[in-house]
């Protein structure tokens, strides 16, 4: 290999390095303390309607975009915390309605598979990165659990511009949670 061969394999292998790494810092994590309470006005899917008090509206957007730019994708959910504030210490668990991402139309964009933030004892952090128009690529989801079974990584949700939506890659069509419910 001659040494410009040499210099120019260099030089692209740290440009793509250095791409990748750009691209690893991209994600950004949806924080709960950004969730709002729904407006009023705002419809809701059927299965969250009876949980409304605690549903609540998190923005996914890049952390470098004007403040003024509204999130193109949003995610709705029951904070179940929210929920059993105003209830007895032993009021029944509920089967609560999974997350769901939308877009600023209020379209379904596909659903998380995992209550967020707090399915009592774990946590779920949304990561959203890849970013194309303001809108990201990938979710990554990760459970925070002390239970015996530890964190576990769950499958990543990719954008699928010819659906339209979010959906899992690795998940097998008869186990996946992630879809819209039917409208």
């Amino acid at each position: 290999m001659s040494a410009s061969a040499w210099w120019r394999a260099c030089l692209f292998a740290a440009s793509f390095a250095s791409a990748c790494a750009a691209q690893a810092h991209d994600f950004v994590t949806v924080a709960p303390s950004a969730c709002l309470p729904v407006e009023q006005g705002m419809r809701l899917p059927t299965d969250m309607a009876p949980y409304r008090a605690a549903v609540r509206v998190c923005p996914v957007a890049r952390q470098s975009a004007p403040a003024s730019a509204a999130a193109k994708v949003r995610l709705i959910s029951v904070f179940t915390d929210d929920y059993y504030k105003a209830l007895p210490a032993n009021a029944p668990w509920q089967s609560f309605p999974l997350p769901m991402l939308i877009d600023d139309t209020g379209r379904c964009l596909g659903r998380l598979a995992h209550l967020f933030p707090v399915d009592p004892p774990q946590e779920l952090t949304v990561s959203a990165g890849r970013w194309q128009r303001g809108v990201p690529q990938e979710l990554r989801l990760t459970v925070k659990s002390p239970a015996v079974g530890g964190d576990a990584t769950l499958p990543s949700l990719h954008w699928n511009p010819r659906t339209g939506g979010y959906a899992a890659k690795t998940t097998h069509p008869s186990q996946d949670k992630t879809s819209c419910p039917p409208t």
